[in-house]
């Protein structure tokens, strides 16, 4: 049986001097959940010494929560701004444009909750029947490293100035970005 994770933390390490032994530094965005763990192990420990497994590996350059909730924002802007079209079919659109295939399949109306399990985004373009729909399926953004969601969100905004989507809303998100994304 699996035991429960105590913590997920994201550290730096810091070699010491040749031949020394270096040091981990907890990354400033995991400060809350080291205080966190450290409470839940002195409270499971009782003062007494706790085994515990411990496993290093690299960080992924994965995107972030913050980069995938404005891709979303944004996509819902654009499908207002089409006005027949739905935040999902937007960010197919968006994904084919990028490169990223996406596919259109005839499906059982009673296998969509699996696929969307499987695929990440799932649209529903046509309803054949009560039993049988037409969906475009995409893998979606979450592979992205967070170099390739900035440049995803890039061709998003340079999409939504296209449409003339300039209101002082986006126009602060778009500054917003360009300051996260440019330091």
């Amino acid at each position: 049986m699996a035991k429960k994770l105590i913590a997920h933390l994201a550290a730096w390490y810091e070699p010491g001097p040749a031949g020394g032994r270096g040091h981990f530094k907890t990354d400033g965005g995991y400060l809350l959940e080291e205080q966190r763990m450290y409470a839940e192990l002195d409270a499971k420990a009782r003062g007494h010494p706790l085994a515990i497994e411990i496993e290093i590996r690299p960080v992924r350059d994965r995107r972030t929560l913050q980069q995938n909730r404005l891709m979303w924002v944004l996509l819902t802007k654009m499908a207002k701004h089409y006005g027949n079209m739905t935040a999902e079919s937007c960010y197919l659109n968006m994904l084919d444009e990028a490169g990223i295939d996406t596919e259109i399949w005839q499906v059982p109306v009673k296998a969509l909750p699996i696929i969307r399990n499987e695929r990440k985004v799932v649209d529903v373009q046509e309803l054949i029947s009560d039993d049988v729909c037409v969906v475009r399926v995409g893998l979606g953004s979450s592979t992205f490293t967070r170099a390739e969601m900035g440049e995803f969100i890039d061709r998003i905004f340079d999409r939504l100035c296209e449409m003339g989507v300039d209101d002082p809303e986006t126009t602060q998100q778009y500054r917003d970005w360009r300051l996260v994304r440019d330091g």
